[in-house]
C-alpha cells in the first residue's frame, strides 16, 4: 500500500528585487494579475505505462467527474487496491470508499479505523477495520462484511478466527485455545500446556534402570521417543495460531518449533507436518542461541505449463484452475542474534524442505507467536518473485526466486534511492529519488532488475488484481484497464456469462 496525493496548482508571485542606484529610488513593482488555474483537464494523454493494458474508463477529479465527494477532501486521498476494487480512504478522517474498479460503484463506505490488509479462508484480499466502538469487523473486497467477534477478545487470522486465553500475553502464552469459522463455529479446540519440567536426577536414575531391566529394544524406543520430540516431531506439543491456509493452521510452540496441524472436519487437530530449528537438513549452523523462525507467508507457486496450455487453447480465463493446481509455499526466516538469518521453503501440504537461502546479513529476531508477514515485501506472482528487504548486508532488497531458492538480483546502496511499491504482472513499479533528475517512477523486470519504463506518461499509483490502474496525470487520476465486458468474456473458462456488474477476477498474490 502506498500513499499519493494529485499535486494542487501552483501559485507563484513576482518578487521585488530592490536596487539603489544613483538616479533615485526605482519603480514599485507592478502585482501580478489574479489567475485562475488552469482547469483540471479530463483527457488522458500519451501511453499506459508497462504492465497496464485497456482504456481509459473514468476520470475521478472536477465538476463532471461523478464520483464520490470523499474525492475532494482537502487533505488529499490514499488509495489502495483491495482485489478487484480500490480503498480510497480520506486523508482527515477515518472515513473510507470501497470503490468498484470496474463499474465506478460504491461497494462500501462509512467511517472506520483501518487496520491492514489479510485473506479469506481462500486467500483473496479483506480489510482489517475498527468500528467507533472499537470493535473490530473485517471486509471482503466486494463490501460485504466477512467476519466480526463472536465474543469479545476473539482474533482474525487469514481466514478463521482465534479465541486465545483470557489476558493472554508472549510471556504466558499457555493456555485452552479454540479455532472458529466466520460464524463463530468451532473447528478445532485444544489445550496449550507449558513444557514438562525437566526430571530431576534421581528420577532419571531410575529410568536408565528400568530401560537396562527391560532390555535393549525399549531403550531404542526411547531413544527414538527423544529423538522425534527434539526434532518437532511431536504431535501433541501444540501452540499459538500464526498461519492459516486452506484447511491448515500453523501452531508456533515458542521453542522453535512450527507445526501444522489439520483443520477438516473429519480430522480436526490432526498432526500433519512439523519443522524445527534442530532439524539436521536445515544446516543451521552454530548451537546458540537457537534461531527462531518467523513466517514470511504461504506464496502460490506460478504454473507456466497451465499458463502455455491455456495459451495454445486461446483460452483466457483459466487461471481459477491453475490457482487451485498451483502449488503453495510455506516461506520462514530463521533469526538470532550477530549471525546471518536463514531463509528455507517448505511444501505447504507436507513440510517438505524445498531449499535453504542464506542471506547476505543479520536481520531482526523475530517475536515468537507472531503473525505472519513481514513489512516491505512484495511477491509477484507471474514471476514467482519475492522482493524481500534486507536490514544488514551488500543490498537493501533481495529479489529470491521462490521456486528455484536462487537470488536473482538486489539493490545495492548505491541504489538504495529506488523504492519498489508494489508488484503486478511480472514488473515491480517503485519510486526513484535523484538530485539530478529529481523523484520519478520506475518500473523494473521481476526477473531481471532491467529498466522496462522511466519517463512515463503517468504515475502509477495503484494496480488492483483485475489489472485496472490508477493513473496519475496533471492533477488529475484516471481509472485504466479492461472494461466490465471485457471482464465478462474473459473470466468464465466456460464461456458462461457473469453479471456485469458484479465482475470477478483470479486473485494474485502481488503483496504476500
Amino acid at each position: 500500500m502506498r500513499s499519493s496525493r494529485v499535486p494542487q496548482a501552483l501559485t507563484c508571485g513576482l518578487v521585488a528585487l530592490l536596487v539603489a542606484g544613483c538616479t533615485g529610488d526605482p519603480e514599485p513593482p507592478v502585482p501580478a494579475p489574479d489567475q485562475d488555474p488552469p482547469p483540471i483537464p479530463t483527457e488522458f494523454e500519451g501511453e499506459a505505462p508497462p504492465g497496464i493494458e485497456g482504456e481509459v474508463l473514468r476520470h475521478l477529479h472536477g465538476d463532471d467527474a461523478d464520483v464520490h465527494d470523499i474525492l475532494d477532501d482537502p487533505l488529499g486521498v490514499r488509495i489502495s487496491p483491495v482485489g478487484g476494487a480500490f480503498l480510497i480512504s480520506s486523508g482527515g478522517e477515518d472515513r473510507h470508499l470501497l470503490h468498484d474498479a470496474a463499474t465506478g460503484a460504491a461497494l462500501w463506505e462509512g467511517e472506520a479505523r483501518f487496520r491492514g490488509f489479510d485473506t479469506d479462508s481462500e486467500g483473496a484480499p479483506v480489510l482489517l477495520m475498527t468500528d467507533e466502538d472499537d470493535t473490530s469487523f473485517v471486509l471482503g473486497a466486494d463490501g460485504e462484511n466477512v467476519w466480526e467477534p463472536a465474543e469479545e477478545g476473539d482474533l482474525y487470522l487469514d481466514g478463521v478466527a482465534v479465541r486465545r486465553p483470557a489476558e493472554w500475553a508472549p510471556e504466558e502464552p499457555h493456555g485452552d485455545f479454540s479455532v472458529l469459522d466466520t460464524d463463530g463455529d468451532e473447528l478445532w479446540s485444544y489445550t496449550f500446556e507449558p513444557e514438562p519440567e525437566p526430571e530431576e536426577e534421581g528420577d532419571e536414575d531410575t529410568g536408565e534402570e528400568s530401560a537396562e531391566e527391560d532390555g535393549d529394544e525399549d531403550a531404542e524406543t526411547d531413544e527414538d521417543a527423544e529423538a522425534e520430540e527434539e526434532t518437532g516431531g511431536d504431535p501433541e506439543r501444540f501452540g499459538v495460531p500464526v498461519a492459516v491456509w486452506g484447511e491448515t493452521v500453523l501452531l508456533d510452540s515458542g521453542d522453535s518449533v512450527l507445526r501444522a496441524h489439520s483443520l477438516d472436519p473429519d480430522d480436526a487437530g490432526e498432526h500433519l507436518w512439523s519443522v524445527a530449528a534442530t532439524d539436521e537438513e536445515l544446516d543451521l549452523t552454530g548451537t546458540a542461541p537457537i534461531p527462531v523462525p518467523q513466517v514470511l507467508g504461504v506464496f502460490t507457486n506460478p504454473l507456466p505449463e497451465a499458463e502455455d496450455e491455456a495459451e495454445e487453447n486461446g483460452a483466457d480465463g483459466a487461471d481459477e484452475t491453475a490457482d487451485e493446481d498451483a502449488p503453495q509455499t510455506v516461506l520462514l526466516r530463521w533469526t538470532r542474534p550477530e549471525a546471518p538469518s536463514v531463509l528455507t521453503a517448505h511444501g505447504a501440504d507436507d513440510g517438505e524442505l524445498l531449499w535453504t537461502l542464506p542471506e547476505a546479513g543479520t536481520n531482526p529476531v523475530s517475536r515468537h507467536f507472531d503473525e505472519a508477514g513481514a513489512p516491505g515485501l512484495l511477491y509477484d506472482g507471474d514471476t514467482g518473485t519475492l522482493l524481500l528487504p534486507q536490514a544488514s548486508g551488500a543490498a537493501t532488497m533481495v529479489a529470491v526466486d521462490l521456486v528455484e531458492g536462487e537470488v536473482r538480483w538486489g539493490l545495492e546502496e548505491d541504489d538504495g534511492s529506488i523504492s519498489p511499491a508494489f508488484a503486478h504482472a511480472g514488473l515491480f513499479y517503485g519510486d526513484s529519488r535523484s538530485n539530478e533528475d529529481g523523484d520519478h517512477q520506475l518500473v523494473l523486470d521481476a526477473e531481471t532488475m532491467e529498466v522496462v519504463g522511466d519517463d512515463l506518461s503517468a504515475y502509477v499509483e495503484a494496480v488492483t488484481d483485475t489489472g485496472h490502474a490508477i493513473l496519475v496525470q496533471e492533477r488529475q487520476r484516471f481509472v485504466y484497464g479492461p472494461t466490465p465486458e471485457d471482464i465478462e468474456d474473459e473470466d468464465p473458462a466456460d464461456g458462461d456469462a457473469e453479471d456485469p456488474e458484479s465482475p470477478e477476477a483470479d486473485p494474485t498474490d502481488d503483496d504476500g
